[in-house]
């Protein structure tokens, strides 16, 4: 029953986050909204920043298993890359850009769990998917494996840092669409390109 209790709580925390960011949200708030006491709330968190910290590792937990199973489902490397395009872009749609400026510069320990996500699992993923599309002929040949996804994750760091946003309107999808856009063109043979073109991402230039 405690555990029901705790992902009511996670749930709605992320719900408000997502679309108010982190530092308006109070416990007041997340209290009032899922209908429960401010005491029950502190039975399971310390804090704001306790509640902060477990639901982007939540979160992150979610991303790993999510991807695991694309892997298991797509018939090549680039399928794979483009529906983790479509799962990413049908998330980050919901966030509120000040999120990421609220947490890396109220919440550090975490943001830099975010980014240690970012830099080691992201990475891997990336790299075997290389790996494994230069032997199935979807990727060209002569890139090389680490310093390509490296470039990758460079893209992805663009992209979370709130810094870039603060003279555009560009959302999440958009960016994430393009940055993979632009990752798959310049490694996919004529073989990769094939798969690109039939995906709603090459369509919506």
């Amino acid at each position: 029953m405690s555990d029901d209790v705790k992902n009511k709580i996670l749930n709605g925390a992320e719900a408000l986050f997502l679309k108010y960011g982190f530092k308006s949200i109070t416990m007041d708030d997340i209290a009032r909204e899922l209908g429960i006491s401010k005491k029950t709330l502190y039975q399971f968190f310390e804090d704001k920043t306790s509640l902060v910290d477990q639901t982007v590792v939540r979160h992150i937990v979610a991303e790993e298993l999510q991807c695991q199973e694309i892997c298991g489902g797509v018939n090549n490397p680039v399928e794979f890359m483009l529906m983790i395009t479509d799962s990413f872009s049908d998330l980050k749609k919901q966030i509120n850009q000040s999120i990421l400026f609220d947490l890396k510069k109220y919440f550090k320990p975490t943001w830099d769990k975010l980014n240690h996500f970012r830099i080691e699992f992201i990475y891997n993923q990336v790299l075997e998917n290389i790996i494994k599309g230069k032997e199935q002929g979807y990727y060209h040949a002569n890139i090389d494996n680490s310093l390509t996804a490296k470039f990758y994750i460079h893209l992805v760091d663009f992209m979370m840092n709130p810094d870039n946003y603060t003279t555009t309107s560009y959302d999440f999808k958009l960016v994430h669409s393009e940055m993979m856009r632009y990752h798959l063109r310049s490694i996919c043979t004529e073989k990769g390109m094939k798969v690109l073109q039939k995906s709603n991402l090459y369509q919506t230039n």
